[in-house]
C-alpha cells in the first residue's frame, strides 16, 4: 500500500495511517487490471466527518471506459461501506479532498 498513489491537494495532512488506510480499502475494492502499466486515471474525491464519501470526479481518465468505471467503482463501494472511517480527531476541517491515483500492476 503506497501512500504515493493518493494525495491531500494544497493540504498538509499529518495522518499517514489514514491515507494508507484509504490506499489499502479502495485497493481491496479495485480489480487491478494486468499489462499496460501506461493507463493512469486520476479521480478525486471529498472524504466527510463521518467518513462518507461525496464528489467523486475524474481528473484524469485512462481511456478506457473498464478501466474508469472499475476505479470509480472502487471509491464508490468503498464509500458506501464507509471504509475509510471518521476523519482522524486531529484533524480540524470537516471535509478531506483526496486525489486518488490509479496505475495498473505491471506483468502478468
Amino acid at each position: 500500500s503506497d501512500v504515493a498513489t493518493v494525495k491531500t491537494p494544497g493540504l498538509e495532512f499529518p495522518f499517514p495511517e489514514y491515507l494508507r488506510s484509504i490506499v489499502q480499502e479502495v485497493y481491496r475494492r479495485w480489480d487491478r487490471p494486468s499489462g499496460n502499466s501506461a493507463m493512469r486515471a486520476e479521480v478525486s474525491f471529498f472524504i466527510l466527518r463521518d467518513g462518507a464519501v461525496k464528489d467523486i470526479r475524474f481528473s484524469t481518465r485512462s481511456g478506457s471506459f473498464s478501466f474508469d468505471l472499475s476505479a470509480q467503482g472502487a471509491i464508490e463501494a468503498a464509500g458506501n461501506a464507509h471504509a475509510f472511517g471518521p476523519l482522524p480527531e486531529g484533524y480540524e476541517a470537516d471535509v478531506l479532498p483526496v486525489t486518488f491515483f490509479f496505475t495498473p500492476r505491471v506483468g502478468p
